[in-house]
């Protein structure tokens, strides 16, 4: 056991020393003689194939047998089993036969080496390719599913907060009589009443002036035959008082016009209604100018609209407009009032609760 055991690591020394021999040994990098190497390989390998096929013919000739019809296993018993036993003896006799190896100085092993290289390479870069692909849509993945996660927490807070307010609530409610609440109710009504208040004159007092700074003037220009509200943002007094040619552009005016002559072109596009609402609230006797009198119109339409709201018919009634103005048509432009589909000279505001009408 002991002789056995030292024979075992005397072999382990032996291999270790050859081994560092052959690493230290330098490879033959020669490239002159590669090409007749690689000529020698190529001659060997014919030979052996030659070798090979004269083997294959002499046994053909020697069987008398059709080696391609024994390949294949007999549906008779009895042929069948020589037919296993002559496999048997084949292996039986070739099984001490030494495998064929190239020689010494063969490139074979090398070609060989090589090729397995390259296949190696290239699946490692397939490889490569298919987890990068495989690795940016499991990162897209992991975003999603964060960004959903987020979402989850977000809502699952939110729903706590708001269970948490509702129990206050109840709790709250519960230890309070029923006249307390409605007190409390009314009181919130109330409260929340005046805030709408609040928010609806300082809306409409921005409406004003939104109206008096910018819009009249822009809706007297297009009242005029100038360019469509919104064509020409900076309209002058001297502009509207010039007028506009039958192409739209403004004028060039040469001299002032009369103040009569202004005063008879608003009665004629805006009306006697525009001149007295505005004489009611203005003390001194100036003139009336194109902007104001558009201004006047768009209060008034604007009035009227809301008007009609608090009729019978609420949000479905129409307003009967007297003409087409310029007024109108910025408001249906502007998707804050439409017309009646059958009637031009019906308006009313849109309900913005509920889809526009066809």
């Amino acid at each position: 056991m002991a002789q056995s055991h030292d024979g075992a690591l005397e072999n382990i020394r032996r291999y270790a020393t050859e081994a560092r021999a052959l690493q230290d040994t330098q490879m033959d990098f020669d490239a002159s003689g590669t090409e007749a190497r690689l000529g020698n390989t190529v001659r060997e390998l014919q030979a052996r194939v030659q070798e090979q096929h004269a083997a294959l013919e002499k046994l053909r000739a020697s069987s008398g047998t059709d080696i391609r019809q024994t390949a294949h296993a007999s549906a008779d018993p009895r042929q069948k089993l020589r037919q296993l036993l002559t496999v048997k003896n084949a292996y039986t006799r070739l099984t001490p036969t030494a495998p064929f190896l190239p020689s010494q100085n063969s490139i074979l092993p090398a070609l060989l080496a090589a090729r397995t290289l390259q296949q190696n390479i290239r699946g490692t870069k397939e490889a490569i390719s298919t987890t990068q692909s495989q690795l940016t849509a499991t990162e897209t993945r992991l975003r999603h599913q964060e960004a959903n996660q987020h979402d989850a927490q977000l809502l699952h807070q939110a729903m706590e907060n708001r269970i948490a307010r509702l129990r206050a609530q109840h709790e709250d409610r519960s230890q309070k009589s029923p006249a307390q609440l409605a007190k409390e109710l009314i009181a919130a009504r109330r409260a929340q009443k005046e805030l709408y208040d609040d928010e609806t004159a300082s809306l409409g007092a921005a409406l004003n002036a939104f109206i008096n700074d910018h819009l009249s003037a822009m809706l007297a220009a297009e009242d005029l035959g100038g360019p469509v509200v919104g064509d020409m943002l900076d309209v002058e007094n001297a502009t509207l008082a010039a007028g506009f040619t039958k192409k739209g552009k403004a004028k060039a005016a040469q001299k002032p016009a009369s103040d009569k002559l202004r005063q008879r072109r608003i009665d004629q596009i805006w009306g006697a209604k525009a001149s007295l609402a505005d004489a009611g609230d203005e003390d001194d006797e100036d003139p009336l100018t194109e902007a104001e009198a558009a201004d006047s119109e768009m209060r008034t339409l604007l009035g009227d609209l809301f008007a009609t709201l608090s009729e019978p018919g609420g949000g479905k009634a129409y307003f009967n407009i007297e003409r087409d103005s310029a007024a109108s048509r910025f408001l249906v432009r502007a998707k804050i009032a439409q017309f009646h589909p059958r009637d031009a000279r019906k308006l009313r505001l849109i309900d913005f609760g509920k889809e526009l009408d066809d």
